[in-house]
């Protein structure tokens, strides 16, 4: 059940394991993983685990952020450069200042009010030389109106 937040509305998580194959980890920029939030929806924290890498060589990195579409989408928003080879975790909040406070989705330059979601995406920002086979957790704790 979601609680209520100081900051009015309802304090939410969105959990969504994910898995790429060894073909995506070779293909940059691709897009593993996308939860959708409600527009407005103010974001609390970003939570990237990642449990298990198949590759050796060299560094597969992960960003989180926006999913691209609006002039002001930033596809590192929330995490940038978290390196595969790191098996564990990084949160938004801990990751370098990227998240200094919570970020609040208002209707963002190329929406309306008339739009229900926003897509927050963990991609694939550096690729591993030889591929790899890798899974995590990706988690989204927000605000929403309900």
């Amino acid at each position: 059940m979601a609680g209520t937040h100081a900051l009015g509305g309802y304090v939410t998580a969105q959990r969504l394991e994910w898995t790429h194959t060894a073909a995506v980890a070779i293909v940059d920029e691709s897009v593993i993983a996308t939860i959708a939030v409600p527009n407005k929806a103010i974001i609390l924290d970003v939570i990237l685990e990642v449990t298990a890498v198949g590759d050796t060589g060299a560094t597969l990195v992960y960003d989180v952020g926006d999913a691209s579409g609006p002039s002001t989408a930033d596809d590192d928003r929330f995490i940038l450069g978290f390196s595969g080879q790191a098996v564990g975790n990084i949160r938004a909040s801990d990751s370098a200042g990227l998240l200094e406070g919570p970020y609040a989705y208002r209707n963002l330059a190329g929406t309306d009010d008339a739009q229900i979601e926003q897509e927050i995406e963990l991609t694939i920002d550096t690729v591993a030389a030889t591929g790899a086979i890798a899974t995590g957790v990706l988690t989204i704790i927000y605000i929403a109106d309900q």
